[in-house]
């Protein structure tokens, strides 16, 4: 695997669209959140492992699990 290069750039705010962003941008920001649920769910039917970057880097995490109460 490589490893990513160090940039002196500020973090994006990937939260907050700007408000000259068109429906498509918009639209897939909303679709990708989707993915994200949705792989946060299968990851905790199946037990598995999320992989995701934090802080620069790559890092395993395990899901949260919901409690049912």
């Amino acid at each position: 695997m490589t490893t990513p290069k160090k940039v002196n750039e500020p973090a994006a705010d990937y939260r907050v669209l700007p408000a000259s962003a068109n429906a498509d941008i918009k639209g897939s920001l909303l679709a990708m959140r989707r993915a994200a649920q949705r792989a946060r769910l299968v990851a905790q039917q199946t037990g598995t492992d999320l992989i995701v970057v934090r802080a620069g880097q790559v890092v395993r995490v395990q899901p949260q699990k919901k409690d049912s109460a």
